[in-house]
């Protein structure tokens, strides 16, 4: 089976081309509406599913870059007025020209039918349902490990990320004691516990966790505007202190993983990392993490949530965003699905 992501909505097949109703161009398109999602520009309406776009994965400036730019009376940014909050300055800069919307609560956009829905990823963060000429279509955007929610539709697009059997997942609150666990034993033996992640939401996550095991906590400047956000949008977080090059005895320190190698961890004395991520359940991650240990952490769904996920939808298309690679896409056709990938031509790794 082809599996090259589709970027003008049309898959090529020996027995032809077969039109399908997500397609790619900076962002996942909607075939015949102004709709875009998760999408850096080029259309009327962008949907945005949650705040790591906007204001970074870990604080992550590459994923500044696929903000959109709003257009003074004519673009608008559909979205929660959590994923705003969360998102701090920037999310304030697109709020004039937001649409904000509340979960469940359907509305009425010229000929379409829009309703957000709760993905379960994190606070604010959504998906969304399109129903247009009696065709009810979802963008999921990541789906959330629990609390996800399900609406009926004829075709989805769905985040990938994990959409490969070598990501099994243990339960979020499993993990977490996993990684106090880690943290008080490294403590205990005179090291530093360095925590990483790959997304805001785990490392606070991880912060909550290890500060009710009573432990300290310093933190790099990305997670501290990180929680910064989150307590101006109403969420509680655990005191942190910001890392300034060192460490008291008994402090643990959180740190986005895209920034394994700054120069101020090599100065740290007796480190011990940890990654605390859903690429953790990847072998091929953990040979080149450089970590003492590993916990798959993820709020996302892994490979059999997002089959259970596509099965209670009940779409007969279903559209594959950042596919790690073929498996997903052919265990559903195997399932008689018509599933495709769409993305950029050269998938970029997210680890």
């Amino acid at each position: 089976m082809d599996t090259t992501p589709s970027r003008d909505g049309v898959r090529r097949t020996k027995s032809g081309p077969v039109l399908h109703t997500f397609s790619y161009r900076a962002g996942v398109r909607i075939r015949d509406s102004v709709l875009a999602c998760d999408a850096s520009g080029g259309s009327d309406l962008i949907f945005l599913s949650h705040a790591d776009l906007i204001d970074g994965d870990g604080g992550d400036a590459g994923a500044r870059r696929r903000l959109p730019r709003a257009r003074v009376g004519r673009r608008k940014i559909l979205t929660t007025d959590a994923t705003l909050a969360l998102s701090g300055a920037a999310g304030e800069r697109l709020r004039p020209h937001a649409l904000v919307a509340a979960y469940g609560r359907p509305f009425n956009l010229g000929e379409m039918r829009l309703e957000l829905f709760a993905s379960g990823y994190g606070p604010g963060a959504a998906s969304l349902l399109c129903e247009d000429d009696g065709r009810r279509m979802v963008y999921s955007g990541p789906v959330g490990a629990k609390a996800a929610e399900v609406r009926v539709a004829d075709a989805l697009c769905l985040d990938g990320t994990f959409g490969s059997s070598r990501f099994v997942f243990p339960a979020i609150e499993q993990a977490l004691e996993s990684v106090a666990a880690f943290a008080a034993a490294r403590l205990a033996e005179g090291q530093t516990p360095v925590v990483l992640a790959h997304t805001r939401g785990g490392l606070l996550a991880c912060a909550d966790v290890l500060a009710r095991a009573g432990m300290a906590l310093r933190a790099h400047r990305a997670v501290m505007a990180a929680a910064a956000s989150y307590r101006a949008a109403g969420l509680v977080v655990p005191a942190l202190a910001r890392f300034a090059g060192g460490l008291a005895a008994g402090e643990a320190l959180l740190w986005p993983a895209h920034a394994r190698d700054a120069p101020a961890l090599r100065r740290l004395a007796a480190p011990a990392f940890l990654l605390a991520s859903g690429a953790a359940a990847d072998p091929a991650t953990l040979e080149s993490a450089r970590v003492d240990a590993a916990v798959p952490l993820s709020t996302m769904a892994d490979f059999a949530g997002l089959l259970r996920y596509v099965e209670a939808t009940g779409a007969r298309e279903v559209a594959v965003l950042h596919a790690t690679d073929a498996e997903l896409c052919q265990t559903l056709r195997a399932r008689g699905i018509d599933a495709y990938a769409v993305g950029p031509p050269e998938q970029i790794s997210l680890f």
